[in-house]
């Protein structure tokens, strides 16, 4: 639109028809444009959102990962401003999908999202409700809503949703160890790596987000994705919850290894809206960080590890 006024006002300067309405009019035109059709800023996709039920939804659990709301009026600001830094940084977001089978959009749209499955109950009903969301596009991620904190990932317990997910061709988002930073936590993490090797070793085709960049950080982490490029981590929480240079060492160390493609954008902040911004920022500014290794972080990665076949129109909000 800019553009054809551009070229309709050097025409006419070649032309020599330099009156003084029709320029005025052009330059207005071309203000009115810069207001009403202002560049949005690249789609980001937001692997790890944390996203309350919209107002008057039923009260069932208000945080993906437990806990319920303080109040309504509670869920209400934390969806209030959760909307609007989705809509300030043109981000759509995997929200979960509630066990009564109704997606928990963060936008009143009916997008998909993820389903945390427990793997002692998938069932043939379970299954079929999978593919019945997956194939009306509610349903992009499968989760592992682990039945005991010690049961390993290569129990045969949990094998029924490694099946499930390759059946269905689904990947799984999936936490590592304890997660809370402790030397416990990092043996945790070890162990669970372990047994993550095994498993993909029976099933290959299997493709995994290690939520919060499995953290902390190894050797041996990265050598899984190195050896499995199905594999990839989202850095929700991290990026929000470490202070920059930490965070920062830590994405240059999967830089390094040459892992980049495999690194998707999340903020995982289960409480705090403005964690959105703050993560996009910093995932911005990192220094080491060219525009193509921001744009393959906030979407290009992510769209190919959902294999997206288009991307989603901006007016959804969650995906």
């Amino acid at each position: 639109m800019q553009l054809r006024i551009l070229m309709l006002a050097l025409s006419v300067l070649q032309g020599r028809l330099l009156m003084p309405g029709l320029l005025c009019l052009l330059v207005a035109s071309m203000a009115w444009v810069a207001v009403a059709e202002p560049e949005r800023t690249p789609l980001i996709i937001d692997m790890h959102l944390h996203a309350p039920p919209a107002p008057g939804a039923a009260p069932a659990s208000c945080l993906e990962a437990g806990g319920t709301c303080a109040s309504p009026e509670a869920a209400a600001a934390v969806h209030r401003h959760t909307q609007a830094q989705l809509r300030r940084y043109n981000v759509i977001g995997l929200a979960a999908v509630q066990d009564g089978g109704q997606p928990m959009p963060a936008a009143g749209a009916r997008a998909p999202g993820h389903l945390a499955l427990d793997p002692l109950r998938i069932d043939a009903a379970t299954e079929a409700r999978v593919q019945a969301l997956r194939a009306s596009g509610q349903l992009t991620l499968l989760g592992l809503r682990r039945p005991a904190a010690e049961m390993a990932l290569d129990d045969p317990r949990i094998e029924p949703l490694w099946q499930l997910a390759t059946r269905v061709d689904l990947p799984v988002g999936l936490h590592l160890g304890r997660q809370d930073g402790t030397a416990a936590s990092q043996a945790a993490t070890g162990a669970e790596l372990e047994a993550l090797q095994r498993v993909l070793a029976r099933h290959p085709q299997l493709r995994l987000d290690l939520v919060h960049g499995a953290q902390p950080l190894s050797e041996a982490l990265l050598a899984v994705l190195d050896a499995h490029p199905q594999v990839y981590l989202d850095v929700g929480q991290l990026v929000a919850g470490q202070d920059r240079p930490a965070f920062y060492r830590d994405l240059q160390a999967i830089l390094d290894a040459g892992l980049g493609d495999q690194v998707m954008f999340g903020s995982g902040s289960p409480a705090w809206p403005a964690s959105i911004g703050a993560s996009i920022d910093t995932v911005r500014r990192a220094p080491f960080l060219d525009d193509g290794q921001k744009r393959d972080i906030f979407y290009n990665n992510a769209a190919r590890f959902l294999r997206l076949e288009r991307q989603p129109a901006p007016a959804s909000r969650t995906i």
